[in-house]
């Protein structure tokens, strides 16, 4: 359920908050910070990164992540590795790993390189392999608009399933609708995909799908694209394929966490 909320965000940005309410002439981050704002100690941590006094910058950020700012843990983490101290960094970076951040992912797979043994290092490679996918949604709701070779217009919709125990989101499941083309034709499919995470937001993919044309029979084709992803929120997609009852076309389509549209329908 941790994957599909969006707590995780209102984490990141729950500092910027607290600190663009700071107006008052009073702000203090060291103080504030002492005082219990977890957004003043991520100010004083900043701080004190900047002035080169990165051990109190660790205590300051410490103090951020206990307040539970997550990215907290994960810099006071990288500055204890950066010390060294691998066994005092990973409670922080675990901390933040159990939230689901891909940085945390990348910085525990740091820790455990770091470590070097056999088994260290098969674990750190299965971190940084599941990063870049770990807070996308298992379920995704896409609308399309496309447009064929011969000028025709249409909308499509897709409802894709990639939850992480497809190889990591690697591999997806779903099915697409595509209607009001030029023939008149419409599509009912169901496809199978392949995604490439070259980062935790650019992400090709390449789908093949099977299915029926409404009243003339078996359909099939494919299509490859691109999603620009918005971490559990959605993504933007292009992509470009053809089938029976589509010809060459080319899409554009806009992918919403399925669970927002879900709880939107229950209230």
């Amino acid at each position: 359920m941790k994957e599909i909320l969006s707590v995780r965000w209102l984490v990141v940005l729950f500092p910027l908050v607290t600190v663009a309410c700071a107006t008052s002439a009073a702000y203090h981050p060291q103080k504030d910070c002492a005082a219990g704002s977890a957004g003043a100690c991520v100010d004083w941590g900043d701080e004190l990164v900047f002035q080169g006094d990165k051990p109190q910058a660790e205590t300051a950020y410490g103090q951020a992540c206990e307040y539970g700012i997550a990215t907290s843990c994960i810099t006071q983490g990288q500055l204890l590795m950066e010390r060294g101290e691998l066994e005092a960094a990973e409670p922080p970076l675990r901390k933040a790993y159990v939230e689901e951040f891909p940085e945390a992912y990348e910085a525990l797979a740091d820790l455990y390189q770091a470590r070097g043994s056999p088994s260290d290092l098969e674990i750190a490679e299965g971190l940084r392999f599941e990063a870049p996918a770990i807070d996308k949604p298992a379920v995704e709701y896409v609308s399309h608009f496309r447009v064929d070779s011969r000028g025709g217009l249409g909308t499509a919709v897709t409802l894709n399933v990639q939850p992480m125990f497809f190889l990591s989101r690697r591999l997806d499941i779903g099915f697409h609708g595509a209607f009001g083309f030029g023939s008149g034709t419409s599509e009912l499919n169901g496809f199978i995909g392949y995604q490439h995470f070259a980062s935790t937001w650019l992400v090709p993919y390449a789908r093949v799908m099977v299915g029926g044309l409404v009243g003339q029979g078996l359909n099939y084709g494919g299509d490859v694209g691109v999603k620009l992803c918005l971490g559990p929120i959605g993504h933007l997609e292009f992509a470009v394929g053809s089938s029976r009852g589509s010809p060459l076309h080319a899409s554009v389509g806009l992918g919403i966490n399925a669970v927002f549209l879900l709880l939107a329908g229950l209230r």
